[in-house]
């Protein structure tokens, strides 16, 4: 019997089963390309969720299932949250890297026709952005299940 615990013990502590993977390429959730902008000097809300409508009819003219969600960032202090905007964010939201990855080849193998038209709506939406707003970082997440 004290085998048995000893083997059954062993089995258990040194299983690797439990451990996630921090590699990108691995991530199991939905992937995530985060954008944090500063409204810039003659720049407006308006414009950004004009820009991020845009943004979301590129896609779902291409029939690509992926979410564009516009975001107003504030700063907490100890009293609770500044009242003042700090910061815009878009977060562009993907099934899984799979789905990332399948588009990514599906933008790669379209005719030049198609890709100056997918060229010309994405420049459109980048440019509303940019009249709007300066991108002070960018950020891939995982987000986990």
């Amino acid at each position: 019997m004290r085998y048995f615990l000893l083997l059954t013990f062993s089995m258990f502590s040194f299983a690797d089963d439990h451990t996630i993977s921090t590699d990108f390429s691995d991530c199991d959730g939905k992937v995530v390309n985060y954008y944090v902008s500063k409204i810039i000097p003659g720049g407006s809300i308006e414009g950004v969720m004009k820009a991020s409508k845009m943004h979301q009819n590129f896609y779902d003219r291409q029939s690509v299932n992926v979410k564009v969600y516009p975001a107003l960032q504030y700063l907490r202090n100890d009293e609770g949250t500044e009242e003042k905007l700090h910061r815009v964010s878009t977060m562009v939201i993907w099934e899984s890297v799979s789905a990332w990855s399948e588009w990514r080849d599906s933008i790669e193998s379209l005719s030049a026709e198609e890709r100056n038209k997918a060229d010309k709506n994405y420049n459109a939406f980048v440019a509303e952005y940019n009249k709007n707003t300066e991108v002070v970082a960018e950020r891939r997440w995982c987000m986990l299940k």
